[in-house]
């Protein structure tokens, strides 16, 4: 029941994380404005709340982009098109019309319309569903349904057990299990992103202080000294520690989600369908990109009883809450964060000057092509 939220705070602690690494740069450029005195760094008071406000600011843009990278998605779906490069809808594959039928069942079960069904040209054995806000689709690999033809000679067996995985499936889209890890995607991408704009302005801002007499040229050497460690210690931590938490205690909390997929696919099918499919799927089942799945003797156990319900199959309440509640945090931190940046009296200021602002920005882009 708490496995999604705890799921989308973990993706958060890890946001925060990633965002930390832009740090670096913001970092090293205040380095001449510090002072060293009696084995203490101090700032002047100007210099830090100029630094604090870098600092709101960077916040705000990185949020601001994911917002605009989500909907962005939602519209035109490109990274669930990018996910199913190799894969084919099935209508257009020979002998396979078969599938037409159980995802017919399966979409009515679960109350979905708009779900597609591909297939993979891979030997592998595995299934998995790709989402985004707003395409959604289910992937079958040809390793897969050819290992139940082997394992199924029965053509009943066969069908009922492609529909169950295939109802896993669809429990995950409905669910939108695909929201952490899609958050996880979208954030290192707009991290990445503004990190290599920051790059660019630092290297820049070191040019200019290496051209400021009197050591100048020491000075800027020590910033890139200092930005190098500063990125290398962060992005190194970041990279080796936090992210190979988070994945241990995303495993660990995602069995819950994998038990609960199979759950409603019991209900949607039956149990006795359920246990089948896993049965035929071996000690560790199969790899989805949303989790890794628990042991199958377990999974099996759960779910063996389960009846069928009359009912449509639909998404669970805290799952629904949570990820709504995951969405309307990201705007309303998008939200404070300009707020505390100033970010409106900064667009109040460029309505009442734009001319002004526009002629100075040319200046400063002719100053910058000179660099470059």
């Amino acid at each position: 029941m708490l496995a999604k939220p705890i799921n989308l705070i973990l993706v958060y602690i890890v946001t925060i994380f990633n965002i930390v690494v832009l740090s670096a740069p913001v970092l090293a450029a205040i380095v001449p404005f510090a002072h060293f005195k009696n084995h203490t760094i101090t700032i002047e008071s100007g210099v830090f709340q100029n630094l604090k406000f870098a600092i709101l600011l960077l916040l705000f843009v990185v949020s601001f982009l994911m917002l605009v990278y989500l909907v962005l998605d939602f519209l035109f779906g490109f990274s669930v098109r990018s996910s199913l490069k190799g894969c084919t809808r099935y209508e257009k594959i020979k002998d396979y019309d078969f599938l037409a039928g159980i995802f017919d069942q399966v979409k009515n079960k679960f109350g979905e319309k708009s779900v597609k069904l591909y297939v993979k040209n891979s030997d592998e054995i595995n299934a998995f569903a790709i989402s985004s806000l707003g395409s959604r689709a289910i992937v079958l690999t040809r390793g897969l349904i050819n290992h139940y033809l082997v394992e199924c000679p029965d053509p009943k067996n066969f069908l009922g057990a492609l529909r169950s995985i295939v109802g896993h499936e669809m429990s995950h889209l409905i669910n939108k299990d695909f929201l952490p890890a899609f958050l996880i995607i979208t954030n290192q991408r707009i991290t990445n992103l503004v990190s290599n704009i920051l790059h660019v302005i630092f290297n820049l801002g070191t040019r200019v202080v290496s051209m400021t007499p009197y050591g100048g040229r020491f000075m800027a050497r020590t910033m890139s000294d200092i930005y190098f460690l500063l990125n290398f210690v962060i992005t190194s931590f970041n990279r080796f520690v936090v992210y190979n938490i988070y994945e241990f205690l995303r495993r660990f909390v995602s069995r819950s989600i994998e038990y609960r997929c199979d759950r409603q696919s019991a209900k949607a099918f039956g149990g006795q369908n359920m246990a089948l499919a896993l049965s035929m799927l071996g000690e560790s089942g199969y790899f989805t990109l949303f989790s890794t799945h628990p042991a199958t003797r377990a999974r099996i156990k759960k779910v063996e009883n389960v009846k069928i319900s009359d009912s449509i199959v639909r998404a669970g309440f805290f799952d629904s809450l949570s990820n709504y509640f995951s969405l309307m945090f990201l705007v309303v931190i998008c939200l404070n964060l300009a707020k505390q940046a100033h970010v409106d009296l900064m667009v109040r200021e460029y309505i009442r000057n734009h001319e002004t602002i526009n002629r100075k920005l040319g200046i400063l882009w002719r100053l910058v092509s000179k660099f470059f």
